[in-house]
């Protein structure tokens, strides 16, 4: 597994101690030596959405509707997967938006975590409010703000992890899939 990926960012070879355990400090070093910064923070972030769905024991056979079948809640949940798309489209419109002006002229952190839990919804994970803190590209203090905020407006639920106390999860509340989803699907139009 280690091998295909540092196939994907040059041909320095992996070091292991022992079956499955790669040096740390090589990894690093590939990794600084092969990807740009931004590239390291989008995998930091797709590692640390990796270790939320395992903390969760993720199986999306076991993904069932919470809702009743001709809400618009459900209808949303139906297309919850190409929502996602739309998503992670308008994900990378506000980060091209960002890197060409200036995050701090049109940053939109709460938007962005409301797309990050709409397309972690669509494949059945939550999210811990690391994971939205990164997503959100702002400070620990600002991210749990504006998740209180969302969560005073009905659009997000907190989750505690049942297997860890120090972790807690934030989720889409049927409220805010609706609104996120409305919205996206609008994009998709």
């Amino acid at each position: 597994m280690y091998e295909r990926f540092f196939a994907e960012f040059g041909s320095a070879r992996v070091h292991q101690r022992s079956e499955g355990e790669v040096e740390v400090q090589d990894l690093l070093d590939n990794l600084e030596a092969n990807m740009s910064p931004s590239s390291v923070r989008d995998l930091a972030a797709t590692i640390l959405r990796l270790a939320d769905s395992i903390d969760q024991n993720w199986d999306p056979g076991l993904r069932r509707s919470n809702y009743p079948v001709f809400s618009r809640a459900a209808r949303i949940e139906r297309n919850a997967l190409s929502l996602s798309f739309a998503a992670t489209k308008e994900e990378y419109r506000a980060k091209f938006r960002d890197e060409a002006l200036g995050g701090d002229l049109v940053g939109i952190p709460a938007w962005n975590m409301l797309l990050e839990l709409f397309k972690q919804f669509s494949g059945g994970a939550r999210v811990s409010t690391k994971s939205l803190q990164i997503i959100a590209r702002c400070p620990e203090t600002t991210a749990l703000r504006i998740i209180d905020k969302l969560e005073d407006r009905g659009l997000v639920i907190r989750i505690p992890s049942d297997t860890d106390r120090r972790v807690t999860f934030v989720a889409l509340s049927r409220e805010g899939l609706a609104k996120v989803g409305s919205v996206l699907e609008r994009f998709g139009s």
